[in-house]
């Protein structure tokens, strides 16, 4: 029974300590996870993946915070073979100024926040398809949480991007796991 006690408490206060840690001001991140497209860009492409790479600024006294993103996210088309995947895709690569509002959630494990943005999106496709590059305005909206434990500071959150396109927006709401530094 003792060990289970010390066990316990060494448990508690690792998670403590991370959770103190994780309070840094600016904050590294590497990130990536499922994309799925929305609406019209749903009717021609397959669910894909993207990677995010983050610098986060960021107070344990205020619960405002600003990110900067950057993104890149890969689709493939619908109806494409095993062996003509990597052959043609819609890729979406974005830099985005975000806000963040920190829940109040003093010294847990688990820190929610809302963030929303906006920014650049390039669009572009490779390989077979023709449908051209262009870069627009766009913004994102959504709901994160920071998880800290065990020495990791890791986030997990989905957001709504929609990017300005004459006629249809583009949009599409990625899921993401990623590694604070």
């Amino acid at each position: 029974m003792r060990r289970c006690g010390r066990i316990g408490m060494a448990l508690g206060a690792s998670l403590a300590a991370s959770v103190a840690g994780a309070q840094r001001p600016l904050m590294v991140g590497l990130a990536g996870g499922v994309t799925v497209p929305q609406g019209a860009l749903a009717d021609g492409v397959e669910t894909g993946w993207h990677g995010l790479g983050t610098f986060a600024l960021g107070s344990p006294m205020q619960p405002l915070g600003l990110r900067l993103d950057a993104a890149y996210n890969r689709f493939g088309f619908k109806g494409t073979t095993a062996s003509s995947v990597s052959s043609a895709s819609q890729s979406v690569t974005s830099g985005t100024l975000n806000v963040t509002y920190r829940m109040p959630a003093w010294r847990t494990a688990f820190s929610p926040y809302v963030i929303a943005g906006a920014g650049a999106y390039h669009l572009a496709c490779s390989g077979d398809a023709r449908c051209g590059t262009a870069t627009k305005f766009g913004w994102n909206a959504g709901l994160g949480t920071k998880l800290t434990g065990l020495g990791l500071r890791t986030f997990l959150e989905a957001r709504f991007h929609s990017v300005a396109e004459p006629g249809a927006d583009l949009h599409y709401f990625p899921v993401t796991l990623g590694l604070l530094f």
